[in-house]
């Protein structure tokens, strides 16, 4: 079995020296020949290098931030910071030059000095927003006059109209 610091270690190690770099035949370092992603349908290690590879052609500028990491036992959680350039269509998305910033997590199982399974998120609407492929509500304009909110039932402020009433940009990432 190996440490948590160990373990921390080699899902930073991936990150920076695979995935900042594209050097996506080194996987079999870090991956075991049965790690999945269940969340990205992911299956493999040559998946998981398909994913890295599409992942660098749509941002082939990118270079991802180890901002922290935990361990407990065999799991890892890090937390990240990705910056790249728009330069590859991606999700049928063209590309629009633009630089983006993900934020995301990612929690792996180690076993036997690598990762078997992985999980995680990002912010993917902070990307979406900063390419200009979804706007928040506020920027579209102003409501129909049938959207406008109305007097609050109990005479106080009047609702926000839409879903919220922050719109002035994305909400803060913890």
């Amino acid at each position: 079995m190996t440490s948590e610091s160990e373990n921390k270690l080699l899902a930073r190690r991936l990150l920076e020296e695979v995935v900042n770099t594209g050097d996506v035949d080194r996987l079999s370092e870090f991956l075991a020949p049965e790690y999945v992603a269940p969340h990205a349908n992911i299956v493999g290690v040559e998946a998981a290098k398909q994913q890295i590879q599409t992942f660098r052609h749509c941002y082939p500028d990118l270079h991802v931030t180890v901002d922290g990491q935990a361990a407990e036992g065999d799991t890892v959680v890090t937390w990240w910071t990705m910056r790249g350039t728009h330069l590859g269509e991606l999700g049928g998305v063209p590309p629009t030059n633009k630089q983006i910033t993900l934020r995301g997590v990612n929690v792996q199982t180690v076993r036997a000095g690598r990762i078997v399974e992985h999980r995680g998120e990002s912010n993917s609407l902070e990307a979406l927003l900063e390419l200009g492929v979804v706007r928040w509500a506020g920027d579209l304009g102003a409501a129909s006059p049938a959207a406008q909110p109305g007097p609050a039932p109990n005479g106080g402020p009047a609702p926000p109209a839409g879903n919220s009433g922050d719109t002035a940009g994305p909400p803060s990432v913890s």
